[in-house]
């Protein structure tokens, strides 16, 4: 779906006219462009990352059973970095899911520690849990600051996955 320019107007389903606000880019297009660059950046740094997906605004790599981190750049959401936890019913479903999870909660200061800040721990999702680290301040649109906004998340990225690493329970692959 790409985003209208500011102050374009639509009819919704009930016949009422709306006026959209929103910022003068294409979504879809920048982000693909933005993850090419951030996928570069992060394996030219030996940074975990995952292959590009067509269409997709997000990267993501398993790193274990049930484990992913992910750089995630969804438009409804916050953009953020994460361990994305979630294991499918035939691998122990939501009571593993919520296992892992709670092993790693439970190393929460040591794992903040080492990452040197404090992590969003999104636990209220039934099926899946996350660990991650959110970039509220982050505007795509501004591509003149996408260079230090990279480097920033990439960097991250390793310090979240090297604060991580120590308490897996299964085998990275």
């Amino acid at each position: 779906m790409k985003l209208l320019s500011k102050g374009s107007q639509r009819v919704d389903n009930y016949g009422l006219l709306s006026v959209v606000m929103t910022e003068d880019y294409d979504h879809d297009e920048l982000i693909a462009k933005f993850l090419r660059k951030l996928s570069e950046a992060a394996k030219d740094k030996g940074v975990v990352c995952g292959r590009l997906q067509e269409n997709k605004p997000y990267i993501s790599k398993q790193v274990a059973k049930g484990m992913e981190m992910n750089y995630v750049f969804h438009k409804n959401s916050p953009y953020r970095i994460e361990m994305w936890i979630y294991h499918r019913k035939e691998q122990g479903g939501v009571e593993a899911t919520k296992e892992l999870f709670e092993h790693f909660h439970s190393k929460k200061r040591e794992i903040e520690s080492d990452y040197g800040g404090p992590l969003t721990w999104d636990y209220n999702r039934r099926k899946a849990k996350s660990i991650q680290q959110e970039y509220d301040d982050f505007q795509l649109s501004t591509e003149s600051e996408w260079d230090q906004w990279i480097d920033r998340i990439v960097n991250d990225m390793k310090r979240l996955d090297d604060s991580l690493v120590p308490h897996y329970i299964n085998t990275r692959n």
